[in-house]
């Protein structure tokens, strides 16, 4: 009897393991891990501790896996097909999400989505489907001891300064080796700053216009020269060097985003920084947008998903989560809900300049997939490798290997 009965036991406990509604349950929702997958290495200790202020408040364990930023799709795509998936990962608005929109669920029931508005919004047919990280910028991050606001007047300024401060023995321009702060933001620029970007990139795609013609991409390739000229090769600089070398006086400016300042941070540096447009033919915008979005795997199990909905609205409605948006990761928040009184310097210049909309579009999102990496990366490596390739020879691979993606 006492064998029949454990048999039955154990038939009754598989039994649980149902589905419901088309979506597998294994016990009830609060005792359901949630697994994020996210790749913003300045957070990563933060989101640690975050993580565990929620399980101590709510008993939901919470599982994070990570990655670095240009490793992160090809990751999530072998992840989304394991045994074990993230319960929320992040995409970024346009092909992206369009790419994992079958993975996206439904979180329009979250209570922080009353505080996002429509603007900076990830919808997908009336649904949402996302809550905005943060509003983050870049351009050029400098050390105010070293340069001037003339420096930043114009494009022949510019380069005079670049030439000043390497004349002075120190690394003027910082660029380092990873994909987007070696190429794919700064080639943000000569698109960005186009009358009508969007309008551009449509008529580039249909074909029969050249980059190296318009007058943005030649002061484009001018601009690389300089730097190429007359600053450290970036080829030898990883990120953590290059935001040190810049917090310890070693280098003057950097092409780099808020995000860095809680890397400059471990450095106690003592001068003043600023985030300055990148002037190119006298731009005097930096670039803002909203990043990426924290989602919620549709494929995860009913009780994960409601879980992972609980940790973002914990996250950005709390007290101690909107503490942590703030002061601990250093996010310049897209939520209305959310005080920015104590915004460190950089994402200070940074919500300055989306207050008042003075700003540059993030023009990659709408580059093809995958570009930098596979293909914009190694040609800026070769560049600085080359001393014989001009800047316009530069401006035509890129040219060439943006068209060629777009007939595959």
């Amino acid at each position: 009897m006492k064998k029949v009965m454990t048999t039955l036991l154990v038939v009754l406990s598989m039994a649980c393991l149902v589905f419901a509604n088309g979506t597998k349950e294994t016990g009830t929702a609060k005792q359901e891990k949630v697994i994020i997958f996210q790749s913003k290495v300045e957070i990563t200790d933060q989101l640690s501790k975050a993580a565990q202020d929620f399980t101590a408040e709510t008993g939901i364990p919470v599982e994070i896996w990570e990655t670095t930023g240009d490793d992160y799709r090809a990751q999530l795509k072998m992840k989304l097909a394991g045994d074990e998936v993230p319960t929320i990962f992040s995409v970024s608005k346009g092909a992206e999400a369009n790419m994992f929109k079958s993975y996206l669920a439904d979180i329009s029931s979250g209570s922080v989505q009353q505080y996002i508005d429509d603007g900076v919004a990830l919808k997908m047919d009336g649904k949402s489907v996302g809550v905005p990280y943060s509003v983050e910028g870049f351009g050029l991050v400098t050390d105010e001891s070293m340069v001037t606001d003339a420096d930043f007047a114009s494009q022949d300024a510019f380069f005079a300064a670049i030439k000043r401060l390497a004349g002075k023995g120190v690394n003027p321009f910082g660029l380092s080796q990873e994909s987007y702060f070696l190429i794919g933001h700064i080639l943000n620029t000569p698109f960005a700053i186009m009358d009508d970007p969007d309008g551009f990139i449509a008529t580039y795609e249909k074909g029969g216009v050249r980059l190296a013609d318009q007058k943005e991409f030649q002061a484009f390739a001018q601009l690389m020269e300089q730097i190429r000229a007359n600053s450290t090769n970036p080829l030898e600089i990883n990120y953590d060097r290059s935001c040190g070398d810049f917090a310890t006086g070693k280098t003057a400016m950097i092409h780099q985003g808020n995000w860095c300042y809680g890397m400059f941070k471990d450095y106690n540096p003592t001068f003043t920084m600023k985030m300055r447009p990148l002037p190119l033919l006298g731009n005097q915008k930096i670039a803002v947008s909203v990043p990426y979005y924290w989602v919620v795997n549709s494929q995860a199990t009913s009780g994960q998903q409601a879980n992972a909905i609980k940790f973002l609205d914990w996250l950005y409605t709390s007290e101690k989560g909107m503490d942590y948006i703030v002061n601990k990761f250093g996010f310049v928040p897209a939520e209305s809900n959310i005080p920015t009184t104590t915004l460190d310097p950089l994402s200070a210049d940074v919500a300055k300049a989306a207050g008042s909309g003075n700003t540059l579009p993030w023009t990659f999102n709408a580059w093809p997939m995958n570009i930098i990496d596979t293909d914009f990366a190694p040609i800026a490596q070769e560049f600085f490798t080359t001393p014989s390739m001009s800047g316009i020879d530069f401006v035509n691979k890129l040219d060439d290997a943006y068209q060629a993606r777009l007939k595959k």
